[in-house]
């Protein structure tokens, strides 16, 4: 049986997709590149039937968290990310760099949004606009995003939050604009 042309060549090419991420042949730092773009477009996704199936396609059944503000797994990923979404519904993450290794994804982004569905990290909502960035840093294991570190820039974050008394350093800092 000959496979048709479009066919036996998108194999041959590597060009097979599943849920939006290339499937190996792609080199492996193709591959996890495309994790960490994939993941810009998980957390943007405002589906959460679609959000669910595409973190089960990039996002390890054994996932682990190192964010101590996000339940643990990858089920504690998406409960924290539609929690996002009900406190922030105008919110976007968007990608600024994916840097990846054999093993490892580095993604830096900014997020966006305007408090309005409930308190968010303590602080009652009052329309407050937010707008920080932040770095991800995962280790890849059989194709999919396995452990998990991230650093935001909380202060800038509490500061538009409206949190009064942070040191004067960071106030200082906060108000300076920002060059991505």
């Amino acid at each position: 049986m000959q496979l048709p042309t479009s066919i036996a060549v998108a194999a041959t090419l590597g060009a097979l997709v599943v849920g939006g991420v290339q499937a190996y042949p792609s080199s492996p730092v193709t591959h996890n590149t495309e994790l960490g773009r994939e993941f810009v477009v998980l957390e943007n996704d405002s589906d959460a039937t679609d959000r669910q199936r595409l973190a089960h396609t990039i996002v390890s059944p054994d996932y682990l968290q190192h964010n101590a503000i996000v339940p643990p797994g990858r089920d504690g990923l998406l409960t924290f990310l539609r929690g996002v979404r009900v406190v922030m519904p105008d919110v976007r993450f968007t990608s600024r760099d994916v840097f990846a290794t054999d093993d490892r994804v580095v993604s830096r982004f900014t997020v966006t949004g305007t408090v309005t569905g409930g308190p968010f990290v303590g602080v009652p909502a009052g329309g407050q606009h937010l707008e920080w960035d932040g770095v991800d840093i995962w280790t890849v294991r059989g194709g999919r995003l396995y452990e998990h570190w991230d650093q935001f820039d909380w202060p800038r974050a509490l500061i538009q939050l409206g949190v009064k008394g942070l040191p004067q350093p960071f106030v200082q800092a906060a108000a300076q604009p920002v060059n991505r």
